[in-house]
């Protein structure tokens, strides 16, 4: 169960009342429940979180599988609703204006969704266009993005994702959930699989990355 007061219920309240938006992402007693099945008894994934990141921070979550990060980020994604409590993208409440909040966040989930008969610079565009870039800054875009986490020289950004290895297709979801530069990021393990190298050079992009917006990584 993932149950943490980084923040005191006063200073949450404070900062939610705060003209300006300093802190990207606010939770304020966030909670999930999920009810029991086949006899076995309910269990809270979450429970009492409140929690403030500010921009230019990245947030590491740390915990044993099934302490509920999975089911945090779930919730602050749109996936699955909160049983109780509220959560704050940019000012946006995740209950109300998911759809708002979509066109300023990226996703590398814990498990690679890719499609394996589009290559690595076909999936860069495609979400670069739902992020409304167009023209030279999309071609810009996915070619930093590319070139960032290696997979732009001897014709790997043109080979089909279905021919990536498992290190591969870690470090395109990690590029995916960068492209047209959002605010808030969520990376749900993004280093599994990777060697060392690749370890290393996704650190540094995330290191960068974080500099005008919020990450949370597990």
């Amino acid at each position: 169960m993932l149950s943490s007061f980084c923040l005191k219920r006063e200073k949450v309240e404070q900062l939610l009342l705060e003209p300006t938006i300093n802190h990207a992402i606010v939770c304020d007693d966030l909670k999930k429940f999920y009810p029991g099945r086949d006899g076995n008894p309910g269990k809270f994934a979450v429970k009492e979180l409140f929690l403030a990141v500010p921009r230019g921070e990245c947030f590491g979550m740390l915990g044993p599988n099934g302490a509920g990060k999975t089911s945090f980020i779930s919730m602050m994604i749109g996936l699955t609703k909160p049983t109780s409590g509220a959560a704050y993208v940019q000012g946006l409440d995740i209950r109300s204006h998911m759809d708002a909040i979509y066109t300023s966040m990226g996703v590398c989930p814990q498990h690679d969704l890719l499609w394996e008969s589009l290559t690595g610079r076909e999936h860069l565009l495609f979400y670069g266009r739902l992020k409304n870039l167009k023209g030279s800054a999309l071609t810009q875009a996915v070619e930093e993005s590319l070139k960032n986490l290696n997979l732009f020289h001897g014709g790997v950004a043109d080979k089909k994702a279905g021919k990536y290895s498992g290190g591969m297709k870690r470090r395109l979801s990690v590029a995916i959930s960068l492209i047209g530069d959002p605010k808030v990021v969520y990376m749900d393990e993004p280093s599994t699989g990777l060697d060392p190298a690749s370890r290393k050079c996704l650190w540094n992009v995330i290191r960068l990355a974080k500099r005008d917006r919020a990450i949370i990584l597990t």
